[in-house]
């Protein structure tokens, strides 16, 4: 029970949907094509963020079995907008743009854009089943085939191929004015 209003809908896309998701894709994306012409390759370096967002993912995995076997669906999906939250906050943490600048730390960097990568692979592969035509498109962008993309695929991390060609696109979530959208619908009202 509770109450929904265009306002809350809006707000929670522009804010868990734009701005969590999209962006995180959009950031990563930007990234791999500037410092690496697109192509990531896995290095397998691990340090404190890695476990950490490593952990994350477990979590949110097993937090999102126990919700969907309670039929609580909004709750599954918080734990994986929380996981991808973890994601955002490791690019803050790891700072790729300073580890461009410096050559001997490319190996780190890209171990980061990889575990990017696969953060987005499996939170999406999480999703597949409330958003079914716009994961595939994330996939896409992440270069991830039919193999790392099964629900089977989720139980690895390190499961996209190591040398992966990311690709580009319109934004996946463009924000939404809520303002702007209010004026139209109460102008058709």
């Amino acid at each position: 029970d509770g109450s929904i209003t265009y306002e809350l809908v809006t707000e929670r896309y522009n804010s868990d949907l734009a701005n969590i998701l999209g962006n995180l894709v959009s950031r990563t994306m930007a990234m791999a094509k500037k410092y690496f012409s697109s192509k990531v390759s896995y290095k397998g370096s691990f340090f404190k963020e890695e476990a950490e967002l490593k952990n994350a993912l477990e979590l949110m995995k097993e937090n999102v079995r126990k919700h969907m076997d309670s039929l609580h669906v909004g709750d599954a999906i918080e734990d994986i907008i929380i996981a991808l939250r973890r994601a955002n906050k490791y690019i803050d943490e790891t700072t790729p743009w300073a580890l461009a600048k410096d050559e001997n730390k490319k190996t780190r960097l890209a171990t980061v854009l990889y575990n990017l990568l696969e953060s987005i692979r499996i939170s999406s592969i999480m999703l597949e089943p409330f958003m079914p035509q716009t994961m595939p498109e994330i996939w896409k962008r992440i270069g991830a085939g039919a193999e790392e993309t099964s629900w089977e695929s989720i139980h690895q991390f390190g499961g996209l191929k190591a040398d992966t060609t990311v690709g580009e696109g319109a934004p996946l979530f463009p924000r939404i004015n809520i303002e702007k959208e209010l004026e139209e619908l109460a102008s058709v009202a």
